[in-house]
């Protein structure tokens, strides 16, 4: 904190695009608040909600956690960030094309919001990315809609959308000096960049709009209508690449032909254009059985990420000369390419924002909206994601009470004695336990656990609780101190966003957290950072000799991971869950 200031400073970083009535088209609304510059709290909307992606909505619910959690309320904020610049994404969609004419359309926009004569009925005429002010509006909307109070006298900052991921990645990765590298399908106009970071200070090297792996990504997923892109990294595994790409895109050169492949679509959210079906063939059905063909695709198709994400990263790395490398956009959760950086030789440090998808732009905001107000942000490792809301025991047990089901109250002791114990009998346990994660993936709060040591217990749990292809690989948690045994050249990974090797030797031990291709993504456990988790696993190793536990999300397919114990036991009761341990409570079938 600046030293001439004796108050605290709040800034409230916020992602997504809201739109009167819920109409606009940015997915994961979120809200990160720092207090001189440490993080408070952080949570998606789509948490909230129960709407997964949450698409248009505004982060209502996650602005007022965090300011709850804080203490505050929007009139003690000293500044409001957002990670979407309309402006320099107006200004770049109008040098991509046309140049003149959009330039002059632009130009006539703006004169006539100057106007005091007939200002609405002329800007109708526009499209909404030649009047970007719009937007911003929206988006201050939301606070005098869902709040029913004016932000106008707050500091609104709005932040490059690549720039927030970086600024995400790089403040929370904890290195004085990196590499910075952000890539997605499309933000404000780019796909991938490239910074600098020193001393607090992140520079802009390189921005990139001509290639997008995500793009890319994304119409692959709607063409094989898969339930999620997260999908196609698993199934890459059944499949052996066979050059499908080799004619739409040139990864050494960063060169996609996108008319090829998704552009125009097909039809709005199909993601992928007619061309694509003449050379790739007739689109899956969603329920259609997945074959070789298939397979194929996403092997190519992740073949294709990796070979695209390893000459981006020795670029940056040319630029830089710096080997402490921090990522961050959607493109950053393909654990399989994260693991084989790690693994490269290339790189000394990874860090890899464990929400590093839309949603964690709003900590990069929040990041930049400190920067912006004058102060000095040095990065600190983010070492938990538990930012999330929290429950009480009191809470817990009046929710329970409430639909007057069966528990009991066991001690901490009891508690990790009695779920080990389910653990080792093949009982599914549902884990509900202090603060909620930020991002994606289940660590030990909102997490299904099951025993590794049957590979059974991956289609039971695929079939009696995700209801999702049986295919699909389940991560473990482990000790942290175990993943030399297990592991082939791990390096310290607690977000499950990288996937190792598992060793030959320990392969039988774990079956049901080993892909077909041999590679598990980890989740490793510090006692320092999730005692509670971290005493479960070794009580469980030491039942078993395998201090693993087989670890997924809390959720139901289609669903936003458990945010309270009623989402808990509404998903504990709508599915194969044979026990669920909330707080010191637990409730057995």
């Amino acid at each position: 904190m600046n030293s001439k200031s004796k108050k605290h400073v709040y800034v409230l970083g916020i992602s997504g695009k809201y739109g009167l009535g819920g109409a606009a088209d940015a997915h994961h609304p979120a809200a990160a608040l720092l207090k001189d510059g440490e993080i408070v709290a952080m949570g998606s909307e789509e948490r909230f909600v129960r709407v997964k992606y949450a698409i248009g909505f505004f982060p209502y619910h996650s602005i007022k956690f965090c300011l709850d959690t804080a203490g505050i309320s929007l009139e003690d904020l000293d500044a409001i960030a957002w990670s979407n610049n309309p402006y320099l994404a107006t200004e770049r969609w109008i040098k991509a094309n046309n140049t003149f004419i959009k330039n002059l359309a632009y130009s006539f926009a703006k004169m006539l919001k100057r106007s005091k004569n007939g200002i609405k009925k002329g800007l109708n005429f526009f499209d909404l990315s030649l009047k970007p002010w719009i937007e911003e509006e929206n988006e201050k909307t939301g606070f005098r809609v869902k709040f029913q109070t004016s932000i106008d006298q707050i500091p609104f900052f709005c932040i490059d959308h690549h720039l927030a991921h970086a600024a995400s990645a790089y403040y929370a990765s904890g290195f004085n000096e990196a590499t910075v590298i952000t890539w997605d399908g499309s933000g404000d106009g780019l796909s991938a960049t490239i910074s600098y970071g020193k001393d607090g200070k992140l520079k802009v090297l390189e921005q990139r709009g001509d290639f997008s792996i995500g793009e890319v990504y994304w119409a692959i997923h709607r063409f094989l209508q898969l339930s999620d892109e997260g999908s196609l990294m698993g199934l890459a595994g059944y499949g052996t690449p066979k050059g499908t790409f080799d004619k739409v895109a040139i990864p050494e050169k960063l060169y996609i032909d996108f008319s090829k492949i998704s552009r125009p679509v097909v039809a709005p959210g199909m993601g992928y254009c007619w061309e694509l079906t003449k050379w790739l063939g007739k689109p899956r059905a969603e329920h259609e059985e997945i074959t070789e063909r298939h397979k194929t695709i996403a092997a190519d198709l992740q073949k294709l990420v990796e070979d695209f994400g390893f000459t981006y990263l020795k670029r940056a790395l040319e630029m830089t000369g710096c080997r402490n490398v921090a990522f961050a956009g959607g493109v950053a959760l393909n654990a399989t390419m994260n693991g084989k950086i790690a693994r490269s030789g290339l790189v000394d440090k990874i860090f890899i924002q464990p929400e590093a998808g839309d949603a964690g732009g709003a900590l990069g905001a929040a990041y930049m909206g400190y920067v912006n107000l004058g102060y000095e942000l040095k990065p600190k490792e983010l070492e938990h994601v538990y930012w999330g809301i929290g429950y009480t025991d009191e809470e817990i047990q009046k929710a329970l009470e409430i639909v007057k089901v069966k528990y009991k109250r066991l001690s901490r002791e009891e508690l990790i004695e009695t779920v080990s114990d389910l653990l080792v009998q093949g009982k599914i346990v549902g884990w509900f336990q202090g603060r909620a994660e930020w991002g994606p993936r289940a660590l030990g709060a909102r997490s299904i656990l099951a025993d590794p040591r049957n590979r059974e217990m991956l289609h039971k749990v695929n079939a009696a609780v995700k209801y999702r292809d049986g295919w699909r690989p389940f991560a473990p948690s482990m000790l942290e101190e175990v993943a030399e045994e297990y592991l082939e050249n791990p390096v310290y990974a607690p977000f499950m966003i990288m996937t190792f090797p598992v060793k030959e030797e320990k392969k039988h031990l774990i079956p049901a957290v080993v892909h077909i291709d041999g590679t598990t993504r980890p989740q490793m456990v510090r006692r320092s950072v999730n005692p509670l988790y971290y005493d479960l696993i070794k009580r469980f190793g030491e039942k078993t000799g395998v201090p693993v536990i087989m670890n997924t999300s809390f959720n139901l397919k289609g669903e936003p991971i458990v945010n309270s114990p009623r989402d808990a036991i509404r998903t504990f009761y709508s599915s194969g869950l044979d026990a669920l341990a909330m707080g010191s409570f637990l409730i057995e079938k």
